[in-house]
């Protein structure tokens, strides 16, 4: 990993640290990501969202140690794109996915920057790009 690629893992993690240490984190996402799209609002209906911020909190937890390249996540990744193509999810969901999360950040981290944001866009496009092609 390269100097600057261990930078900007240390900028997400620490800033993944901070905005899930508030409590109102995983509503504000799931608020955000559900009411960005009627389709979305549709995929998530009927859902249990308990067990699905859980998920969502392991799954962060995941991405920052696949972007330490620890292993075996990779088959993990695999195996979320998966099950997203079998729930018909698209493709661009993960865009909106990803923009809900960073608003989410940015209201949740007071220490983000402009920096630490571009940590969380290379990191999350990575880890999207690699469930995308499981």
């Amino acid at each position: 990993m390269s100097n600057q690629a261990e930078c900007d893992l240390a900028l997400f993690q620490a800033s993944l640290q901070r905005a899930t240490g508030d409590p109102a984190f995983y509503d504000l996402f799931y608020q955000r990501f559900i009411e960005s799209s009627p389709n979305i609002a549709r995929v998530f209906q009927n859902r249990d969202m308990v067990q699905l911020k859980k998920k969502l909190a392991i799954t962060l937890e995941m991405v920052a140690d696949t972007a330490e390249g620890k292993p075996g996540l990779m088959m993990y990744l695999e195996m979320l794109g998966k099950i997203h193509q079998r729930l018909e999810i698209k493709g661009a969901y993960f865009n909106g996915w990803r923009d809900a999360l960073l608003e989410t950040v940015a209201e949740t981290d007071p220490d983000l920057d402009e920096a630490t944001r571009q940590a969380w866009r290379q990191v999350i496009d990575d880890v999207t790009t690699r469930m995308l092609q499981g």
